[in-house]
């Protein structure tokens, strides 16, 4: 992680306190299962982070095979909002 976090250009504390975020996202979505409103905004808090996640792998000039798991978790995320908002 520390490597991703140099090649980013992202300081080591920042990039750990993205990680935190993500943790609190994924969580707020599997609560959301039982309580509806923290799931959506949780997914919408993830989709943001996904959606930053994709744009520093192009800002780093990175591939499609280093950008993948990014977008496939974006469009996982897109998938559970759409289904979430129309529930």
């Amino acid at each position: 992680m520390r490597h991703a976090a140099a090649h980013f250009g992202i300081p080591w504390p920042r990039y750990q306190l993205l990680g935190v975020a993500e943790l609190a996202a994924a969580g707020g979505v599997v609560i959301g299962l039982w309580w509806h409103p923290l799931g959506v905004a949780a997914a919408t808090g993830m989709a943001l982070l996904l959606l930053g996640a994709v744009i520093t792998h192009r800002r780093a000039a990175d591939g499609g095979k280093e950008t993948a798991p990014a977008l496939l978790a974006l469009a996982i995320t897109a998938a559970y909002l759409a289904v979430a908002l129309t529930s």
